[in-house]
């Protein structure tokens, strides 16, 4: 005779229901395990801003509108940006600009000249700010504002300054910074603080070369 197939017994729903319920628990659990080790293994990133905290300007010097500051698409990005020695671009994940660059570099170089032209009426607007009738109004062009391991910061700055009264002065400013000694290589918190600072500095040079134009030109009675 043949033989008869072996049949096996079939769970009652209330037994595959808990089988199901169990198993959708354990993934539950195992997923949330994954989630946190990415969590804990993830390092947070720093922030970095060119404002060095210095208080501004003081006093009746002469007013400055900053109108804007722009950057090459290379550098308007949150990452710190480092050219390598092989000209590699190098984006830099875990040290990241506390806020967008072109902002930064526009309440910098604002900060400075408030300082050096011992005025307080000195100012770098967001876009969409009402403006005010300023003695000079101010535009900054980034050509260049990279850091390069081994060499250190190369700031090109085109500036358009436009006087209340006269015609309007073009300048150009291209200053190179070394970085701190022992931070050549750029790597880590201390390498990023080094590049920031050292960023901080040719900025602080190209705003003496600004105000200098500002102290060469006739003044209003009233900022004299």
């Amino acid at each position: 005779m043949p033989t008869m197939p072996t049949r096996r017994p079939i769970a009652a729903p209330s037994t595959l229901s808990a089988f199901a319920a169990a198993r959708r628990g354990a993934l539950a659990i195992l997923g949330t395990a994954l989630l946190l080790a990415a969590c804990g293994t993830t390092p947070k990133a720093s922030l970095y801003t060119l404002d060095d905290g210095r208080p501004g300007g003081q006093g009746n010097g002469p007013s400055v509108l900053l109108l804007s500051a722009s950057l090459p698409e290379l550098l308007d990005r949150p990452q710190l940006v480092l050219r390598g020695p092989d000209q590699r671009i190098l984006l830099s994940e875990q040290q990241r600009w506390a806020e967008p660059l072109r902002s930064g570099i526009a309440r910098s170089i604002a900060a400075d000249l408030g300082r050096l032209l011992a005025s307080s009426r000195v100012a770098a607007l967001p876009n969409g700010a009402p403006h005010f009738d300023a003695d000079f109004r101010l535009t900054l062009h980034v050509q260049r504002l990279e850091a390069q391991v081994g060499r250190g910061v190369d700031l090109d700055l085109l500036w358009t300054l436009q006087p209340r009264q006269g015609k309007e002065l073009l300048g150009r400013s291209q200053v190179h910074e070394p970085l701190a000694a022992g931070n050549e290589t750029m790597t880590g918190d201390g390498g990023a603080a080094a590049l920031v600072a050292a960023q901080r500095r040719a900025l602080s040079q190209a705003a003496a070369e600004i105000a200098a134009a500002i102290r060469s030109q006739p003044l209003p009675a009233a900022a004299q």
